[in-house]
């Protein structure tokens, strides 16, 4: 009876590959993903000061007023990294049926390096009490 009053609501979801075909601007390199969720990422350098700054292309929401901290996990240790913005949320992207949130990080400069070598094999981002982790791309 509803649905002939509401019509029935399709769950459509992209899968991370769809996504990714949808996307056509993206600066930075994808680094990592995981169910339902793409991690785009950068460096930028200001006056001195260097960020790490990231696109997350999530199907939940990631939102916070207490900053995050962002993992990169490998074997000789891990570098982990806090946001240098506490208030943040994502926005949800209609075509690409997910939310994109962008996160910009503080980040020493001999820490970049070891990132853009690729010398880790996972990352964790920790918003809240939520964790995602995420597994390094191949591409």
């Amino acid at each position: 009876m509803f649905k002939k009053i509401f019509g029935s609501k399709k769950s459509e979801t992209l899968s991370n590959a769809e996504v990714e075909k949808l996307m056509t601007t993206v600066d930075g390199e994808k680094l990592a993903e995981a169910e339902g969720i793409l991690l785009y990422g950068g460096f930028q350098e200001l006056n001195g000061f260097y960020f790490f700054e990231s696109l997350f292309v999530s199907s939940k929401n990631i939102k916070s007023k207490t900053g995050a901290t962002i993992t990169f996990k490998s074997k000789k240790g891990n570098i982990v990294l806090n946001s240098s913005m506490l208030e943040f949320e994502s926005d949800y992207a209609k075509p690409l049926k997910r939310s994109v949130a962008q996160i910009s990080f503080d980040i020493e400069k001999n820490q970049i390096r070891t990132i853009q070598d690729g010398a880790y094999e996972a990352i964790d981002l920790e918003v809240k009490k939520q964790v995602f982790n995420l597994l390094k791309s191949d591409s």
